[in-house]
């Protein structure tokens, strides 16, 4: 593996973003398009939490 895609996978797991080891085994595979939503809602969470957001 490149070193700029095992940088990757290390923050990957060091975040906490995708947690199965399956997909982090092989970065180079496609993902199914939930597991790209939910590391995207999972950043989203951590930028902006949702118990800060106003109702309106």
């Amino acid at each position: 593996m490149e070193g700029h895609k095992e940088s990757v996978i290390r923050k990957i797991r060091a975040y906490g973003i995708i947690k199965d080891p399956l997909l982090l085994e092989k970065p180079d595979e496609p993902v199914p398009l939930w597991v790209l939503l939910d590391a995207i809602l999972q950043v989203i969470d951590r930028l902006e939490p949702t118990d800060d957001r106003p109702y309106d």
